[in-house]
């Protein structure tokens, strides 16, 4: 460990990795420039902002079977949010970067210059990238400035340096193109992780997080809309942006206020079977609805809802609205193995491709932790398999991944306490592509029994006068109408 004083205000400074190329005084945010047993000031970092990351300098953990311990913090902010990068330092004497973005994290570690990466402007999300024997997808593509540093640094950076990446998945394994110092740009592998794999030791408590913040995390609370004053429902250190479920305003929250981030617009409000601030128990959690979302097939008149669901023991979950009924969405941290144009295996189970379609945000409303508005498109692709509906859905500048699952609507009716509504709720006039292929079980028994009494009116007849192979053949039919009510057949 190296250790100074600043030679700004004179407090003590450490250099605690070999690696570290700068160090940001806590005490007056001076930026000291590491040069042999000497630093030099070269100006002043901003602070970070108090987020909600149990992260902090001096947390502890093991990656890989190797001790480290992180030593300083970047704050990055691209037009849809903002995320932390952790620089952590390794017990031997190596170094690298634990990611956290709204809950998710990555560690990845420096694997040189790649150079046989394309240039940054011809990435597309989806597009592939082979390092290693393996086949990765680009999953994120983003140009992002710094607003914020502390702790030590591998290279010198300050408020306004900007950083353009491409973040590549393939399963739970992790790839980082980094074209922030130009081309070729440095790679970095390493993969996807939770807090709990790590083995973390001294994260902040929830006490102490509210304490910096200002609110405990997941909270319910209120905020007023700054355009017209509806109350709307927030929940600190989860959700980022607002939408007035009144005017339709889009809001960013920030130290508890929100600021109104387009005019004012009237939007016609639309009529929801479940709304904002309902509560549900189900998965061993408490869940509530924070944002929901009206959606239309791009070039079609199909619609659906999205409700997009939190607990502040399990994170996010959707639950999705259709004609066809509902569903049960969880974004998956873990990526399909492989992809194909008719296929797609998900740890190790086959999903077949049903179809492709666009789809639009026609209604926002509620709070979320990314940046949506009405207007927004996406392009989706179904694929049915064992487990449920696996969907790709992609923007310009993001992929994801997604499996859904079918809910009978009396379950989420239990969920949420509606006392049967939920099941004589009126059709919703539209059903998302890929998921009316599905019919629920229960809607298909009045069609058997109308098939089963015309099938015996025309042919109880004939029967009587062929004998039992005519009856064999009638009860056969029958039986074949049943069966899509009884099994999941039509499910694929």
């Amino acid at each position: 460990m190296f250790k100074l004083a600043c030679p700004s205000c004179g407090a003590e400074v450490a250099f605690r990795s070999a690696t570290s190329a700068i160090a940001v005084c806590e005490y007056c945010r001076s930026t000291l420039l590491r040069e042999a047993d000497a630093v030099r000031d070269v100006g002043k970092m901003s602070a970070v902002l108090e987020d909600y990351s149990p992260l902090a300098i001096g947390v502890s953990g093991v990656y890989s079977g190797a001790a480290f311990t992180v030593i300083g913090r970047i704050q990055l902010r691209y037009d849809a949010g903002f995320w932390n990068e952790w620089y952590i330092g390794f017990d031997d004497g190596s170094a690298g970067w634990l990611s956290d973005a709204s809950g998710q994290y990555a560690v990845t570690l420096d694997a040189g210059l790649a150079d046989d990466a394309p240039p940054f402007k011809q990435l597309v999300p989806g597009g592939h990238y082979r390092h290693d024997g393996v086949d990765y997808i680009a999953a994120d593509l983003r140009s992002a400035r710094c607003s914020g540093g502390e702790g030590e640094l591998p290279f010198r950076v300050g408020a306004g340096w900007e950083a353009t990446v491409a973040d590549y998945r393939q399963t739970h394994r992790f790839l980082t193109l980094d074209y922030s110092e130009g081309f070729p740009p440095r790679r970095y592998v390493g993969k996807a992780v939770s807090l709990a794999d790590l083995k973390c030791q001294r994260l902040r408590e929830p006490d102490a997080i509210a304490r910096s913040a200002g609110h405990l995390k997941g909270a319910a609370e209120a905020l007023a809309c700054p355009a017209c004053g509806t109350s709307i429902a927030w929940s600190p250190g989860v959700a980022e942006q607002l939408h007035c479920p009144s005017c339709g305003v889009r809001s960013a929250v920030s130290g508890g206020t929100a600021e109104a981030l387009d005019g004012a617009r009237r939007a016609a409000r639309v009529a929801t079977t479940l709304a904002l601030g309902d509560t549900a128990s189900f998965d061993k959690g408490r869940w509530q609805i924070i944002g929901l979302l009206r959606c239309r097939e791009q070039g079609g008149t199909d619609e659906w809802t999205e409700y997009l669901l939190y607990s502040a023991q399990a994170g996010f979950l959707w639950l999705v609205e259709s004609d066809a009924g509902w569903d049960k969405v969880r974004v998956l941290d873990s990526w399909p193995e492989s992809v194909s144009a008719s296929a797609v295996r998900l740890d190790g189970a086959a999903f077949t491709r049903m179809q492709a379609y666009g789809a639009e945000v026609i209604y926002a409303a509620g709070a979320f932790n990314w940046q949506v508005k009405v207007g927004d498109k996406v392009s989706i692709t179904d694929y049915r398999g064992p487990r449920g509906t696996l969907t790709s859905e992609q923007s310009k500048a993001e992929l994801g991944w997604s499996l859904a699952q079918r809910v009978p609507a009396s379950t989420v009716d239990g969920w949420f306490g509606k006392g049967g509504k939920l099941a004589a709720a009126a059709p919703l006039g539209g059903s998302a592509p890929g998921k009316a292929d599905a019919p629920d079980r229960a809607a298909l028994r009045p069609l058997a029994w109308v098939f089963t009494v015309l099938v015996l009116l025309t042919n109880v007849p004939i029967a009587v006068m062929g004998g039992l192979y005519s009856w064999v053949l009638v009860l056969l039919a029958i039986g074949v109408l049943w069966l899509p009510v009884f099994t999941d057949w039509v499910d694929g």
